[in-house]
């Protein structure tokens, strides 16, 4: 079974000045399960592997400090702009997935079409991240002009292991989907909090 999502991105618990932006924030993930019927039940059992691409335009950007205790953190600093008016700032991260799933599906209507409800797990590994900032003035990063665009990659302290909750209810070949995650963007005291959710509509083409 192949799914395809198109997403809503957000970050949940981010401090004040560092919302992420709902509307602009955009994702995109793939998955492809292989489905089981479960003792001949109206239940299955799914598991697969996809891809997952976060988009999260928000207010600030990722500088990296050196602490105390060793290491680094990052903060996600909306004072690196200066005032400046920004068009685009965003952060993407991007997972390699083992979705897994237990699926309810009714019984078929006169028309062949079904009421179906899935919950599940998924598990992730972080494969490339990156920033993308855009403005009209010319933008400074570690001593280095940008004139108007700045692009970062490999962004330092994410979590590169990630695992979350997930939800789907829809009718026929269309569904709606929910991903919470229950690890944070960044590693434990090695960045600014922020908890990944994703709301979204999907299909299953075949």
């Amino acid at each position: 079974m192949l799914l395809v999502n198109l997403n809503f991105d957000s970050w949940l618990g981010t401090p004040a000045g560092i919302e992420s932006k709902w509307f602009s924030s955009r994702g995109v993930d793939v998955a492809i399960l292989y489905d089981q019927v479960i003792a001949r039940s109206w239940f299955s059992a799914a598991v697969g592997v996809g891809f997952n691409s976060h988009n999260i335009h928000m207010e600030g950007f990722p500088i990296e400090y050196e602490i105390e205790s060793g290491g680094t953190y990052t903060k996600l600093d909306g004072s690196f702009f200066d005032g400046k008016n920004i068009n685009v700032n965003k952060l993407s991260t991007n997972f390699i997935d083992i979705p897994i799933e237990v699926r309810y599906r009714s019984k078929p209507h006169k028309n062949g079409k079904r009421i179906a409800a899935s919950v599940g797990f998924k598990l992730g590994w972080l494969v490339q991240s990156h920033t993308k900032t855009k403005t009209d003035e010319d933008l400074f990063f570690q001593g280095v002009n940008f004139r108007s665009k700045i692009k970062t990659y490999d962004i330092p302290n994410l979590n590169k292991f990630r695992y979350g909750v997930t939800a789907r209810v829809g009718y026929a070949n269309f569904y709606l989907n929910f991903f919470y995650s229950l690890t944070p963007l960044f590693r434990e005291g090695r960045g600014t909090q922020a908890v990944p959710i994703s709301i979204g509509i999907g299909a299953t083409p075949f």
